[in-house]
């Protein structure tokens, strides 16, 4: 089954490892240099009993930042936290049994970002069209903001100032820019003259830049944070761009890939021009 998100992952003073989800509702530990999955979990649906229970599509994952642990989101709209040590579950988040209270998911959750500085803090999206404030003391969301229509790996914070980035998977609105403290809208950037995409994956590019991708005119765009304008596109693709990642640090920093159909597309912007392709095996 589909790779639906990875994270690398500390282990000692080394990012060796790397977490994959799956679509098959697995979450394995893989070492970087070894090619050997370390562990391996199979989720299942809240209140099921693993293999031969419903099975729980696992969509998305974040890792805190103490490398400690790891929550991951699925097609359930539940979340499910792990120890990364032990590999086992500390608890589970999901919304009230209250109706008119939205505190938590109702539909599936397509990205998780734990906070950048705060163990005990994350947020979470997707097709519910809200972002959810979580304390992983507390079962249900603490708040909300509504309006973000996520289906990819689009709902990032700045390390920085700590504002929230948000993809939605639509043509207007698209990218939109929020305080994390208030939970109130910044910004949203401007249409692009040669069209929208319905974006599937965005990440901040260091202080001044935004990456986003995905369907509809299959481009990866970059975006400068300040003035909101699109400054270089790269077009013409065969099919969405489903997920993109930045390189944040060393001899690459900067570095962005691009996965669209079968290849992977590596992209040196401060060039204009692409560096290299590679079709996935």
């Amino acid at each position: 089954m589909p790779v639906t998100s990875i994270r690398f992952c500390r282990s000692g003073q080394s990012h060796s490892l790397l977490l994959a989800t799956y679509a098959s509702g697995h979450m394995r530990c893989w070492y970087v240099w070894g090619d050997e999955c370390v562990w391996s979990v199979k989720e299942a649906v809240e209140g099921g009993k693993g293999e031969g229970h419903a099975q729980r599509q696992t969509l998305c994952m974040s890792v805190s930042c103490s490398n400690e642990q790891a929550a991951s989101g699925g097609s359930d709209a539940t979340i499910h936290l792990y120890d990364l040590a032990t590999q086992q579950t500390l608890q589970i988040y999901k919304a009230s049994s209250t109706r008119t209270l939205m505190d938590g998911h109702r539909l599936r959750v397509f990205a998780l970002a734990f906070h950048p500085e705060r163990e005990r803090e994350f947020i979470s999206g997707g097709w519910d069209n809200t972002v959810q404030f979580w304390d992983t003391r507390q079962p249900h969301a603490v708040r909300m903001l509504s309006g973000p229509h996520i289906c990819g790996d689009a709902l990032q914070i700045d390390p920085v100032t700590h504002q929230i980035l948000t993809g939605s998977w639509r043509t207007d609105k698209t990218l939109e820019i929020w305080e994390y403290g208030s939970a109130e809208k910044v910004s949203e950037v401007l249409p692009d003259p040669y069209g929208n995409s319905k974006i599937y994956s965005c990440h901040w590019l260091g202080r001044d830049h935004i990456v986003a991708a995905g369907s509809q005119l299959n481009m990866l765009k970059v975006i400068h944070r300040h003035t909101l304008k699109t400054e270089s596109r790269f077009m013409g693709l065969s099919s969405a761009v489903f997920s993109s990642a930045v390189c944040p640090a060393g001899k690459w920093a900067g570095l962005i890939a691009a996965t669209s159909g079968n290849r992977v597309w590596l992209l040196d912007r401060e060039g204009q021009r692409v560096k290299k392709n590679k079709q996935i095996e």
